[in-house]
């Protein structure tokens, strides 16, 4: 169960539509091919959704100059409707030409004058190229199970046999993003590129994006959210010491996850009504069967907002471990603490509370706990 990735645009004020030609130096103008007389809009993108700043009318040869306004560095498109737009990366000095067919944007437009613009572009491409291959994949898989009508242990097995495949489109593609962000730590654009990038496996180039951007906009809002998320993510990478939870009980009582030092714990970060969450259960279930006489405890983190529903999921799940929940969801501390993007995740911390794997789930989980619990 996905949570949304975290905002990293601030929505501005309304800028008019109408008045005098911005005298800044900025400038954005274009063509679009096939047109007849548009309307087409400039639109800043923020926390809150797009933010329209400038409008303007297509000449007759699809001509159009955005006039009245001067962005800060951050995300824009301009737009024809919801599903036909193009993106850009927009600051104050640009001058940016911009062309394409006005029915579809999106494939067709090219952007000239903005060196982020253009960076962007080449994120998007490989993310698209991505994502085509493992539509492709995804396809193949589809193909061989409904005709079937498998049961659920034939789905997992058939899913196993895809892992690899999956991996060697998935792992290739992740490292050449990686390698792209690296040679461009100081580009706003990085910023959207990098949520695609495990923190886990490449903390290098989190740290270094936070520094390209830190001294180059050292002022601007979404670098400054960015730099708080990298600290934090940083603060429960593996080898430190796990953050302090300390959070009620079913019976509101706090229990502090210190308080199970000596033993290897597995924070796990659930909901009842979180699917995948419940289908993981049984896993998990099993392994604290199978190591709870060996020095193995689970502190259970619900992101539940309803007391009813976590407390018959605990019965229903024959969870018997502790279990601790704020009630308040994603608006619960433990999620900016531990950087939680979505659930099922967990933490599995040794006996001096550092951090010893992250997201372990059904036979990983029990290997590692083989592992560390000789």
């Amino acid at each position: 169960m996905q949570k949304s990735l975290i905002g990293l645009s601030i929505v501005t004020l309304l800028a008019s539509c109408g008045g005098k030609k911005n005298n800044t130096g900025f400038e954005l103008k274009g063509t679009f091919s096939n047109s007849n007389g548009e309307l087409i809009y400039l639109e800043k993108l923020g926390n809150n959704g797009p933010v329209t700043v400038d409008s303007v009318t297509l000449g007759e040869k699809g001509e159009f100059e955005f006039n009245n306004y001067s962005p800060k560095i951050g995300f824009y498109r301009i737009k024809v409707n919801q599903q036909n737009y193009a993106m850009l990366v927009l600051d104050s000095a640009d001058k940016i030409t911009v062309t394409g067919t006005i029915k579809d944007l999106g494939n067709t437009y090219k952007a000239e004058g903005s060196a982020e613009t253009a960076l962007f572009i080449d994120y998007n491409n490989m993310a698209r190229r991505r994502e085509m291959r493992l539509d492709s994949l995804n396809k193949v898989f589809m193909a061989l199970v409904e005709p079937i009508k498998m049961d659920s242990v034939k789905v997992d097995s058939l899913s196993k046999t895809f892992e690899a495949p999956y991996n060697n489109i998935v792992e290739p593609e992740q490292k050449a993003m990686v390698n792209k962000i690296m040679q461009n730590t100081s580009m706003y654009s990085s910023i959207m590129a990098i949520q695609s990038i495990e923190p886990d496996k490449f903390p290098e180039v989190y740290i270094e994006l936070d520094k390209g951007l830190t001294k180059k906009f050292p002022n601007d809002k979404n670098v400054k959210m960015f730099d708080d998320m990298v600290k934090r993510q940083l603060s429960t990478s593996v080898g430190m010491v796990a953050p302090e939870i300390m959070l009620p009980t079913p019976d509101g009582k706090d229990l502090a996850l210190s308080s199970l030092r000596g033993k290897v714990v597995l924070i796990d970060f659930w909901a009842s009504w979180c699917g995948p969450c419940r289908k993981e259960m049984p896993n998990v279930v099993k392994a604290y069967a199978k190591f709870k006489n060996k020095g193995f405890e689970i502190y259970g983190v619900s992101l539940d907002q309803e007391k009813d529903r976590w407390v018959e999921a605990i019965a229903k799940d024959g969870i018997t471990w502790p279990q601790v929940s704020d009630l308040k969801q994603w608006g619960s501390e433990v999620v900016k603490l531990y950087s939680i993007q979505g659930i099922p995740f967990t933490v599995l911390i040794d006996k001096d509370g550092k951090i010893l794997a992250k997201n372990l789930r059904g036979e990983e989980l029990e290997a590692k706990l083989a592992e560390v619990l000789k």
